[in-house]
């Protein structure tokens, strides 16, 4: 998944997760952009499924996802991310 902000863009792929304590704790993995660590306590995991099973985008998104696999990957898309990377000079704090 690609997360985008003013301060990153990262490729983020899911790792290892675990508890500590009461919380989820989700890691990346080791291709992802940059080492991450999400912690998602009980509120936060409350908060997200309510705005998920509230957002028609979601379903949609549902909806279409069985068919998502037949899709090809425009050809060149990392190509182009890695010179945008490369050229905006994103995560890269020197």
């Amino acid at each position: 998944m690609r997360v985008v902000s003013s301060l990153a863009d990262i490729d983020f792929a899911i790792g290892r997760i675990a508890r500590t304590g009461r919380d989820l704790v989700i890691e990346s993995s080791d291709d992802s952009t940059i080492a991450t660590k999400v912690t998602v306590t009980p509120a936060d995991a409350l908060r997200s499924i309510g705005a998920l099973l509230t957002s028609p985008s979601v379903w949609l998104f549902l909806v279409t996802l069985p068919f998502a696999a037949f899709r090809r990957q425009a050809t060149g898309a990392s190509d182009a991310w890695q010179e945008r990377r490369r050229r905006t000079g994103l995560n890269k704090p020197w």
